[in-house]
């Protein structure tokens, strides 16, 4: 589902659906790789006697390949709840880019923050690798929110609940010129996606913490020109 370009005249402005990198890291197309079992005991899986399998020629000890798959995965690997594999990527960083590389797949490691996903390579010539989602207006609305409580967050945790998102966005609701169901089926559709896409990670009840990959995933000159858009359209639609 692909948001029209925000209307107006004069010079072009950003479209919403530019930010469409709902799921950094998950592969276009195909399953999602199981992670491999640990073994007992370390060292590369290429050595005798430490192979995970029969037959394996990984040379990566466990927790690396552990790391990679999750990577390949996605949507992303973060510290929390997953400190181990985190550790192991930190441990095995270099050989676990070259790996990437060879799959046209980029690493962006986010120490602060605590996250790390894959990119497609910025190459012309390169095959797109991960599955993109173009994002709604509603999606890019929200998401642009979630980011900003997170930089403003002092622990870099935030929760919120279906009914706090849907506070934030009731001024856009005019915008489509659609009835308040169609509203609400709308804002139902997002909260969904961005759950699926793993931005939003369940807690109990309607409430979700917000992924922490979001203070990294959108580049900082495309959230401050979309930003300052839904800034003016919000002030339309009041």
């Amino acid at each position: 589902m692909t948001e029209p370009g925000v209307p107006g005249t004069g010079p072009a402005r950003p479209d919403p659906a530019d930010l469409r990198t709902a799921r950094p890291g998950r592969p276009a197309g195909g399953s999602s790789p199981s992670a491999p079992p640990a073994p007992s005991g370390s060292g590369s899986g290429g050595e005798a006697g430490s192979r995970l399998w029969p037959g394996d020629h990984g040379t990566l000890p466990a927790p690396a390949r552990l790391a990679l798959a999750r990577l390949v995965r996605g949507p992303y690997l973060a510290a929390e709840p997953e400190p181990d594999t985190w550790r192991a990527l930190l441990a095995h960083e270099d050989v676990v880019r070259e790996r990437l590389a060879d799959q046209y797949l980029d690493l962006v490691v986010d120490a602060d923050a605590q996250v790390a996903f894959v990119r497609d390579v910025p190459a012309a010539d390169a095959p797109q690798v991960v599955r993109e989602v173009t994002l709604t207006f509603l999606d890019t609305a929200l998401l642009l929110h979630l980011r900003a409580l997170l930089l403003d967050s002092s622990d870099g945790r935030v929760a919120i609940s279906r009914d706090e998102a849907a506070d934030h966005l009731a001024v856009y609701r005019r915008r489509g010129g659609g009835s308040p169901m169609d509203f609400t089926r709308q804002l139902d559709a997002t909260w969904a996606r961005l759950v699926e896409s793993g931005m939003l990670e369940p807690l109990s009840g309607d409430r979700c913490l917000v992924s922490p990959v979001l203070r990294t995933v959108f580049g900082a000159d495309q959230v401050a020109a979309l930003s300052g858009e839904y800034a003016r359209l919000a002030k339309e639609s009041a």
